[in-house]
């Protein structure tokens, strides 16, 4: 087995990795070099004929989804036994269906590419929605985001939780939290949205009155969301209210929608490297999740446990 990293992972999460028990299989053999005009050449400057291969890379931008593609066609050439691709956030993954006629599968086209440049495995974390597994002919191992953040959760001791759904699609996935929590309450919050990344109208569900919220989401993008969730709580008599969202994307007006908001904290995963910096934003590494993961899949041991919360 031999590990490498893309592009998109950065120094810190790097040296996270190598806390973890996978850092023996760590590898800085792969050279990506750029021509002058931007195209990228890949090369493993040591043999990996017949290695089992992880890569390590969040391809968020075109140029990283290109990236890895020539990297998946280079360790196949190499004569690789397997490569198996670890995403923790997946691109395009909220375009799963068709809301619109003439529109796009984006995630079904990125599996199509994936599969199609050699990728044996699919390691990933949280995906928009389960039924993206279904565009995959090989293994997914959908990893659950949730085992990242509990233990901090519960240093916070914090009592009268309330596990609040921001809409409908978040609803398992705040209830499967909540397991942990088992004295915790639950309620959500019914939106409607007129376009992406922009709510029309909030309604909330269940009573949350003197409750410390922890609002659960796969996904914090503009913050618009959680600005108009945390404001509608606290109007509802909450004590207080945090978020956690596996995968911190933090693009547009993010920053300035999540400080300007009355959310205590917004705690994320660092499965995207950290774009911006803010004092009400916490950051937990998904390293330990993803190594202890890739050693029960090499040890053939079930990886089942682990996404047990």
């Amino acid at each position: 087995m031999q590990i490498f990293f893309g592009t998109s992972i950065s120094d810190s999460q790097k040296n996270d990795f190598k806390k973890t028990p996978i850092s023996e299989f760590i590898q800085e053999s792969l050279q990506i070099d750029r021509f002058s005009d931007g195209e990228i050449l890949p090369l493993f400057k040591n043999s990996i004929r017949d290695e089992d291969i992880f890569f390590i890379q969040t391809p968020q931008s075109s140029d990283e989804i290109i990236e890895t593609l020539l990297v998946v066609d280079a360790a196949k050439r190499a004569g690789c036994k397997s490569f198996t691709l670890v995403s923790p956030f997946m691109p395009y993954s909220r375009q799963d269906k068709t809301d619109h006629i003439r529109s796009s599968i984006g995630s079904k086209m990125i599996a199509d590419v994936l599969e199609k440049a050699g990728v044996t495995r699919l390691m990933t974390i949280d995906l928009h929605s389960s039924s993206i597994q279904g565009f995959y002919n090989i293994p997914v191992i959908h990893l659950n985001g949730n085992k990242v953040f509990i233990d901090y959760i519960k240093s916070l001791d914090l009592e009268d939780i309330c596990i609040v759904a921001p809409d409908q699609g978040a609803v398992k996935r705040a209830s499967d939290f909540c397991k942990a929590f088992p004295d915790a309450t639950f309620a959500m919050i019914n939106k409607r949205r007129i376009k992406p990344n922009e709510v029309h109208s909030m309604e909330l569900v269940g009573d949350v009155k003197d409750k410390n919220i922890i609002i659960v989401d796969d996904m914090a993008d503009t913050g618009g969301t959680l600005k108009k969730a945390a404001g509608l709580m606290m109007e509802s008599g909450a004590k207080s209210v945090r978020a956690v969202a596996t995968h911190g994307v933090l693009s547009g007006m993010a920053y300035d929608n999540i400080n300007s908001s009355v959310l205590s904290e917004l705690i994320v995963s660092d499965s995207i490297s950290k774009p911006g910096i803010s004092d009400k934003i916490k950051y937990i590494s998904c390293s330990k999740l993803i190594s202890k993961s890739i050693t029960a899949l090499v040890q053939k041991k079930s990886i089942h446990e682990l996404n047990l919360v």
